[in-house]
């Protein structure tokens, strides 16, 4: 795919509303689930959006979105991307959880890792 071509696409799929809705229940799950089985007690949490936001600049989803938007929308971003790769079939609920479970000294880096893993399996 011609790289503007992908960027159009890239940049549909990270403003996507439904998409970000949809990555939303998909991480706050995930993230519980890495927290139960790292912790060994049942965990529901949601993330918060100055994390995805942090982790969305960190992974370079920021220079695909339009110039002025507010951190909601930065992390509706990661959720929508998530959401997409993960519909797709591109990445498992395994590897996101993976992902997640990493040992970081902030948590905004495995949400960061987990975008570039996302992006780096949709440019394939």
């Amino acid at each position: 795919m011609p790289i503007m071509q992908h960027r159009q696409t890239l940049s549909k799929v990270l403003t996507d509303s439904a998409l970000a809705q949809f990555g939303d229940a998909l991480l706050n799950f995930a993230y519980s689930l890495a927290l139960t089985e790292t912790t060994g007690h049942p965990k529901g949490t949601k993330v918060p959006d100055k994390t995805l936001a942090e982790a969305a600049v960190k992974a370079g989803l920021r220079k695909h979105l339009p110039k002025r938007i507010g951190r909601g929308d930065v992390a509706n971003s990661l959720e929508a991307l998530l959401g997409h790769v993960w519909l797709e079939k591109l990445m498992t609920l395994d590897e996101i959880v993976i992902c997640l479970k990493a040992e970081s000294i902030a948590v905004s880096q495995n949400f960061a890792t987990l975008a570039e893993v996302a992006l780096a399996r949709l440019e394939k």
